[in-house]
């Protein structure tokens, strides 16, 4: 809440010192998710309803410096607490190239975690992301070339309960991402780097790309005396014409005052067809846009690997693999149905013991 009192009072002296015309724009999500589990080892309830996401945005602009945004959500699901604040930030506009953020926002690291997930492939985020914290508190200096892009953030400890964890520590940030052109269509390459001082201890487990129950396959549970965190990540998107492929490695090394050091790694592939449309990048920015789409005419379909290992010499915590095959039927461009498949393989489990889990899961997605 005090963080919220701060963008508040921010904006009320932004608009106060601002002679130029102030602008708005409002926009909402809602997502409605129902999943059926066929479980193996672990047990899972035989199917579940979930209302992933009900969020509401507000982007103010009061002259071409200066701008605001917060974004909260309602749903009150599983994997959201009820009028959690999911961005909150000022950003300053030195020029179209340069810009800085303050405030809660997604930090630079990874095309998965940055790209905004009403435009992703699937329905969730592939198991991988584990290995990454979408959020944080802090400034963020960005830079927009022609064809490349270059972002660096420093986020310090969560005093407000506004980011990934009240432990997240601190930490620098980076991503830096560039376009080229080959075999007659776009590449994007990309790196991300994140040297992290967490406070004491920390943790790493994924859903199964599944979210309507927060059961796992695979946990690390606390890992204590933790000193410092070094993650590297890679990633790389192709499209031609209606073809597009994704895909990302992650390196997470964490250093510990008391035992060996220990090393976990994950990554996927993403290969899609889009039907009566195409997929839109944003190669200045890094970023997935809305697709181009013929309402009720343009449908899509994807297939994914990933793949999650936490079996570190020390400490083995599981290693996990997931087959998703995904349908999103484009009802308009800001509405669409999602179908996915995913077999979960864990070999073995936090448990030591291998299993499989398959999961049939579809999605109303509604935006205004």
């Amino acid at each position: 809440m005090k963080m919220k009192l701060i963008i508040l009072l921010l904006s009320i002296s932004l608009i106060d010192s601002v002679s130029a015309n102030v602008s708005f724009d409002f926009a909402g999500r809602f997502e409605f998710d129902y999943s059926v589990y066929d479980d193996d080892y672990t047990f899972y309830p035989g199917n579940e309803f979930d209302t992933r996401r009900f969020r509401f945005g507000l982007f103010t602009k009061f002259n071409d410096n200066f701008s605001t945004y917060f974004q909260t959500d309602f749903s009150n699901s599983l994997t959201t607490h009820k009028a959690s604040t999911q961005a909150a930030w000022i950003r300053y506009r030195f020029n179209k190239d340069n810009e800085l953020y303050t405030g809660k926002m997604e930090m630079p690291f990874s095309l998965e975690s940055v790209s905004n997930s009403k435009y992703h492939y699937f329905m969730e985020r592939s198991i991988s992301s584990a290995l990454t914290e979408r959020f944080g508190t802090g400034f963020n200096y960005t830079h927009y070339g022609k064809d490349w892009n270059l972002r660096v953030g420093a986020f310090g400890d969560d005093h407000f309960s506004l980011g990934s964890s009240n432990s997240y520590g601190k930490s620098i940030t980076s991503r830096i991402g560039k376009k080229l052109k080959a075999f007659d269509g776009n590449f994007y390459l990309g790196g991300s780097f994140q040297h992290r001082k967490p406070d004491e201890s920390i943790k790493i487990r994924t859903l199964p790309e599944s979210y309507t129950v927060r059961t796992r396959l695979i946990d690390t549970d606390e890992i204590a005396f933790v000193k410092s965190i070094k993650k590297v990540g890679v990633e790389a998107l192709f499209i031609k014409d209606v073809w597009s492929i994704q895909t990302e490695y992650i390196k997470h090394q964490i250093e510990r005052e008391f035992g060996s050091d220990l090393n976990y790694n994950g990554g996927y592939l993403i290969l899609s067809k889009m039907f009566n449309g195409r997929r839109r990048f944003n190669y200045r920015k890094g970023e997935w846009k809305s697709a181009k789409i013929k309402n009720f005419k343009t449908w899509e379909l994807s297939a994914r690997y990933s793949f999650l290992d936490l079996q570190a010499t020390e400490l083995k915590s599981g290693y996990q693999k997931n087959l998703s095959l995904g349908v999103n039927y484009y009802i308009s461009k800001l509405n669409r149905i999602m179908f996915n498949y995913i077999r979960a393989e864990a070999s073995p489990n936090s448990s030591a013991v291998s299993e499989t889990l398959n999961i049939y899961q579809v999605r109303f997605q509604f935006e205004f």
